[in-house]
């Protein structure tokens, strides 16, 4: 029998970006698919050991080791970090980088910051979406400047990158056409946890919510589309639309939100509190359950790389009212209604005119294909190690 596969994993569970932890939380789930002998070993990289634990409890993963990452650092090495970055910008790496020299580990995914990683050659890059270059105004000078040097090292660095969609590949194609880096496209899937012992009733009677309602689980981010949903659901009531809306989603930093608070004032002078229930970030278990039981599932947003509302929708079997980008095309749900997202009116009457009807569909071939292309991106990195 072959030596097992030894890889390494970051994993950081964050509420900034809950989107991040679930990609690697789906992405061992579905490498539990795949044949025995072919699960890698995994040195999961991540700030402390109860994220660690907690990781492996929800994924019941076999061959699987805690490294601690140390993310702080000294004032002193910050200082020094800064000096060497500006005489050495192209090969600057921080002083807390991964080094994986004197290991079996074939390579580091997902790199993550270019800076962090002692030898990119034994690294794998993951660039979820181009957001910053469809949508700039959303996105700070300093936010902008930051992913776009990010991703020029990467381009420039040769290395293997990993996309979610073909529609991010062609981005990184056209916006860095000089790059010589080898691609993958991996579309991701969902494995939710067991949330049968949750009370739907119980979930109700906590957040207020009666009756038929709508769905969205999205961050409070501007890209999300919150308003014109919002605006277009207004519109569907006033047509006599019988749905409260119902929405998860961190609202962390909100007193300082100015997107937030134009949301807030929107549904105050529209009267639409009672309507429209804002949940904030709450348990994923009580996420399913309200995502389950739904009128329908509906996501706006503006951009995506690769949206997990739309796989969880496909994973549940739930009808989605899902914005028309080239992306959510390329995910192709069964029970879908597409819409433009910069078009409220034509949303409000798919709301009164769309009866949600559900074909039957089996989401566990795309469970395996994810772990089957992540074991067949081992094996051709693996291939190309000794060649």
């Amino acid at each position: 029998m072959d030596k097992r596969a030894e890889i390494a994993i970051k994993y950081e569970n964050s509420k900034h970006w809950i989107g991040g932890a679930y990609y690697i939380q789906n992405l061992i789930k579905a490498l539990n698919t795949v044949d025995d002998s072919e699960k890698p070993f995994i040195y999961i990289y991540c700030s402390n050991e109860e994220d660690y634990d907690n990781l492996i409890k929800e994924t019941c993963y076999p061959y699987s080791k805690y490294v601690h990452e140390e993310l702080n650092m000294s004032l002193f090495s910050r200082i020094k970090d800064i000096v060497k970055a500006i005489f050495d910008f192209y090969n600057f790496k921080s002083s807390n980088a991964i080094d994986l020299s004197g290991t079996d580990i074939l390579f580091l995914y997902p790199a993550g910051n270019p800076s962090k990683v002692k030898d990119l050659k034994r690294s794998l890059g993951w660039i979820p979406d181009f957001q910053e270059l469809h949508l700039p105004q959303l996105f700070s000078w300093k936010q902008r400047v930051k992913r776009k040097m990010r991703n020029r090292l990467y381009a420039k660095s040769g290395m293997s990158m990993v996309f979610s969609s073909y529609d991010s590949v062609e981005d990184f194609r056209r916006f860095y056409p000089y790059s010589n880096c080898h691609t993958y496209v991996m579309h991701f899937a969902v494995s939710h946890p067991d949330f049968s012992d949750v009370n739907e009733d119980d979930v109700r009677m906590k957040y207020g919510i009666k009756g038929d309602y709508l769905f969205c689980a999205n961050q409070f981010w501007e890209h999300k589309n919150h308003l014109m949903l919002f605006k277009a659901f207004k519109l569907a009531l006033d047509k006599g639309f019988k749905c409260q809306l119902v929405c998860s989603g961190s609202l962390e930093g909100k007193e300082n939100n100015v997107y937030y608070n134009t949301i807030k004032k929107y549904l105050e002078e529209n009267d639409l509190n009672n309507k429209i229930k804002i949940l904030g970030f709450i348990d994923r278990k009580e996420q399913l359950c309200l995502m389950k039981n739904s009128y329908a599932i509906v996501q706006p947003s503006l951009f995506e790389g690769w949206s997990t509302v739309v796989e969880d929708a496909k994973l549940l079997n739930k009808f989605i009212f899902l914005s028309n980008l080239k992306v959510h095309l390329e995910q192709s749900p069964a029970n879908v209604c597409y819409f433009n997202p910069n078009n409220e009116s034509e949303l409000a009457d798919m709301f009164l005119k769309v009866k949600p009807e559900i074909k039957s569909y089996d989401y566990s071939d795309n469970i395996k294909n994810f772990g089957k292309t992540f074991v067949q991106i081992i094996n051709d990195y693996k291939a190309n190690q000794t060649t």
